[in-house]
């Protein structure tokens, strides 16, 4: 039996955290372990804190003592796996998740996470089942049907994974990143008017995702609209200044519209930024080919033949 002080602290931790205020549940769950050190689940709860604030090995440690005490704990399991997930040590996840699923074969979220880590492997059939077993065990969840979609998509299975989207924004249309998702996988398709329609919900439900931008504007620029691509690539800049691709696409763009210079400083720009693109390298000189070919001509057009 819990000491009732002991007890006192656990609880009260469970109520920080629940409001999300993980500092003060450590806090307390230390002073209920410090009472009490044989109760798993004040281990558990208080790596589930740790994992909240970003410090997966010290979650890891909590979770390792909360097993050590109660070796079929299945929610000590499965967050370890969370953290070893966190981490991008996928083959250890995935071995906490099949430990949490014996214990518990109804736990539909182990199933998407292990899903989640062996589509992180490439292992991409092995993924899709375990999406589908989640989605046998929970039907109406639209986070599974976005990650099987997401498969389908990387194995080039396009219209599957349109299909998976469709039935995630039918079942949560409030949700950005499936409009997104499904914006993407009709941009492979060529279908590049669907694919702008779906980010343009994607950008409404969620204004600050740099990525929709982007992808807005290959869909614009693949229509030859440089002009709009160019103003999502600057959104899309401004949101997230740091990323290389996003100053590539946009010289791409200006280098369609024949503004050579534009495309060569954003070309120099996403070189800064990814010194090993290739591709920005190529496309510089190509712009600079140009640049020098406007210039000669510029300055044969000026002679004076006497």
């Amino acid at each position: 039996m819990v000491p009732k002080q002991a007890k006192y602290f656990y609880n009260r931790g469970n109520s920080y955290r629940a409001i999300g205020r993980n500092r003060h549940a450590i806090e307390d769950y230390d002073k209920a372990i410090g009472l009490d050190p044989n109760e798993a689940a004040a281990y558990n709860n208080r790596g589930s804190s740790y994992d909240d604030l970003g410090q997966h090995q010290r979650a890891i440690e909590d979770y390792v003592k909360a097993i050590e005490l109660a070796p079929k704990y299945a929610s000590a399991y499965y967050n370890r796996g969370n953290s070893y997930d966190a981490l991008g040590q996928y083959q250890r996840a995935i071995d906490d998740y099949g430990m949490a699923i014996e214990l518990d074969p109804n736990d539909s979220e182990a199933f998407n996470n292990r899903g989640n880590s062996y589509r992180a492997l490439g292992q991409y059939q092995r993924a899709i089942e375990d999406y589908d077993r989640a989605l046998e065990l929970v039907p109406d969840e639209a986070l599974y049907f976005n990650n099987r979609g997401i498969v389908y998509r990387v194995l080039g299975q396009f219209q599957r994974s349109i299909e998976n989207y469709d039935k995630a924004i039918e079942l949560r249309p409030g949700s950005g990143r499936y409009f997104y998702n499904r914006g993407n996988s009709y941009r492979a398709l060529g279908q590049n008017q669907r694919s702008i329609e779906d980010y343009d919900k994607a950008i409404e439900l969620a204004p600050d995702e740099p990525a929709a931008y982007n992808n807005r504007g290959n869909s614009y620029r693949a229509l030859c609209q440089h002009q709009r691509a160019i103003e999502d690539y600057s959104k899309a800049i401004e949101l997230a200044p740091g990323v290389a691709r996003y100053f590539y696409n946009r010289g791409n763009s200006y280098e369609g519209l024949g503004q050579h210079q534009r495309a060569k400083e954003d070309y120099d720009k996403a070189i800064y930024l990814d010194p090993n693109g290739a591709e920005a390298y190529t496309n510089r000189q190509t712009a600079v080919l140009a640049i020098e070919s406007s210039t000669l001509d510029g300055d044969i057009g000026n002679t004076r033949i006497r």
